[in-house]
């Protein structure tokens, strides 16, 4: 993916997918469901968006009841049931997130950045090109 132009949102799934790779285990992944999600959907197929979605809504659901949990007075999990022996979110997910972001920056620089269309912020038109794109280059 050297000198290829990402969009904005792909550059940033990925830099938070790396960011994310850096924090303590009792993080939790409050919002790398949604940044990688709303990348990768437009470029999945129909069973894909699927898959996605039933792994987006397990993810929350996990949050939740860890929400339940310390509501209840049972330890102090807050928004994440993985304990420190046992990272299953930095195990299973941060990897899944990275190989579908990664798999989307992929996607995406297969197309011309001039004839990919950009929404508009104000009007919601699209446009050829953009400010949404990012390039990416070696440094010497």
């Amino acid at each position: 993916m050297r000198g290829c132009c990402l969009s904005f949102a792909l550059a940033f799934a990925l830099a938070f997918t790396l960011l994310y790779l850096g924090r303590p285990v009792g993080w939790t992944l409050v919002y790398l469901n949604l940044v990688v999600g709303v990348v990768a959907w437009p470029l999945l197929p129909r069973a894909g968006r699927a898959l996605l979605l039933v792994g987006v809504v397990a993810l929350l659901l996990s949050h939740w009841a860890a929400l339940v949990l310390t509501g209840l007075g049972d330890g102090l999990p807050l928004l994440t049931l993985q304990p420190a022996d046992r990272p299953w979110e930095t195990w299973l997910v941060l990897p899944l997130a990275w190989a579908l972001a990664g798999w989307a920056a992929r996607q995406f620089t297969g197309q011309d950045p001039a004839t990919v269309p950009s929404p508009d912020p104000i009007s919601g038109a699209t446009t050829p090109g953009g400010l949404d794109t990012v390039t990416v280059r070696d440094r010497p």
